[in-house]
C-alpha cells in the first residue's frame, strides 16, 4: 500500500489516526448525536464545497457524506458522473487532470475507487484534504469509525466488550476496524470465517497486535459461536461477489451464503442472545430479514449514527486539523 500524503491532511487509512485523533472524533460524533445532527451551520461566508468522486456505486457512504456536509451548513457536489463527465474519454480529461480540476473547485474530496492506489494518487494530486471512501479491498476508514462509535454508544467502554466479526477475511471495513481497535482494545475479538480462510499478512499482524495488548483473539467457523458476544459485526463471507456487484457493468445474481454463516432470528432466539448486530450493508444473504424485528438488530440505527461520525470527520478536516497517526506523516 502506498504511503499517505505528508502533513496528515488526508484520511486514507485507519492508521492515519492516533489515539488522541480517535478520542477527538468520538467526542465530536457524540456532540453531533446529542444535537441530533444540528451542527451549528456554517456562516454563509465560510461554507465549503465537498466533492464526491465515486467511481464505484455507493448508497450509505455517498449519501452519508452529502447529508453530513449539508447538516454542517456546507455544500456537496457529485464530481464524477459517468453519463456526463468526460474523464477518461478520447476527447476528455485524463484522470490526473480531472482530479487537479476538481481540487481547484472544492475544499475536500471523497474518493471511492476499485483500485487500491487511486486514493493515494488523488491525495498526491490534490492540495485539499482527501477522504478514502473505500479503495478496492484495502480499507474503509470512515466505516470503521462508524462501527466503533456505534459500539461505544450502544455498549460502553471497549475494554469491557467482546466483539465478533463474521466476514470475508479481506473485508476492508473489518481491517480498518482492527487498526482502530489498537487504540481501544476490547477484552475479546473473535473472527468467524470459512475453515479454508487464510488471513492476509496485514490482517494477521493487526490481530497479533491486539493479542499483544491483552485482547483474547480466537477463530470460529459458525455464526452461532458468536452469539455470546456483546457485539456481532457481520458481512458476507464472499467479498469477491460483493465487490463485483458494485461494478458499473451490472449486478451479479444473488449470492447464497453458506448456512454456518447465515444469521437468522431462530438462531438468535435459540441461544437467548442479547448480542447487538451491526452490518455495514448492503447484506447479501448473511443476515436474514427475520432478524430485523428483534431488539438485537441495530444496523439501521447504525446508519443514523453514521451521519454524526461523518459530520465529525468533515468538521475536523475542513478546519484544517491534521491527523497524527502512524501513516499520516509517512513520506511519499
Amino acid at each position: 500500500m502506498a504511503p499517505n500524503h505528508p502533513f496528515g491532511k488526508d484520511l486514507l487509512s485507519a492508521a492515519d489516526l492516533s489515539a488522541p485523533d480517535l478520542i477527538d472524533i468520538m467526542a465530536r460524533s457524540r456532540r453531533m448525536a446529542q444535537s441530533d445532527g444540528q451542527g451549528g451551520g456554517a456562516a454563509s461566508n465560510s461554507r465549503k464545497i465537498v466533492a464526491n468522486l465515486f467511481f464505484q456505486r455507493s448508497t450509505r457512504t455517498k449519501l452519508g457524506f452529502e447529508v453530513a456536509a449539508l447538516r454542517l451548513g456546507h455544500r456537496s457536489i457529485d464530481a464524477y458522473d459517468p453519463e456526463r463527465n468526460r474523464v477518461g474519454s478520447s476527447n476528455g480529461d485524463n484522470f490526473p487532470d480531472h482530479i487537479r480540476t476538481i481540487a481547484q473547485l472544492a475544499d475536500l474530496l471523497v474518493i471511492r475507487h476499485s483500485e487500491e492506489l487511486k486514493c493515494h494518487e488523488v491525495a498526491r494530486l490534490a492540495p485539499v484534504p482527501v477522504i478514502n471512501g473505500g479503495n478496492g479491498s484495502d480499507e474503509h476508514p470512515t466505516q470503521a469509525l462508524i462501527d466503533l462509535f456505534c459500539m461505544l454508544e450502544m455498549k460502553g467502554s471497549m475494554d469491557k466488550l467482546s466483539l465478533a466479526i463474521s466476514c470475508d477475511s479481506r473485508a476492508r471495513y473489518a481491517y480498518s476496524l482492527l487498526l482502530l481497535l489498537k487504540h481501544m482494545p476490547p477484552k475479546r475479538v473473535t473472527y468467524c470465517v470459512d475453515p479454508e480462510t487464510h488471513f492476509s499478512e496485514k490482517t494477521q499482524l493487526a490481530l497479533d497486535g491486539l493479542a499483544a495488548l491483552g485482547t483474547k483473539v480466537s477463530i470460529v467457523h459458525d455464526i452461532e459461536e458468536c452469539l455470546d458476544h456483546d457485539v456481532l459485526n457481520i458481512q458476507t463471507q464472499d467479498l469477491t461477489s460483493k465487490v463485483k456487484s458494485t461494478l458499473e457493468s451490472g449486478d451479479l445474481p444473488s449470492y447464497v451464503e453458506k448456512d454456518p454463516f447465515v444469521l437468522t432470528a431462530d438462531k438468535i432466539l435459540k441461544s437467548r442472545s442479547d448480542t447487538i448486530i451491526l452490518n455495514p450493508l448492503p447484506r447479501q444473504g448473511e443476515l436474514d430479514a427475520s432478524c430485523d424485528a428483534l431488539p438485537n438488530a441495530r444496523y439501521f440505527e447504525q446508519v443514523k449514527l453514521s451521519s454524526y461520525v461523518r459530520m465529525a470527520v468533515l468538521e475536523r478536516m475542513l478546519a484544517g486539523i491534521p491527523w497524527t497517526g502512524s501513516a499520516a506523516f509517512s513520506s511519499a
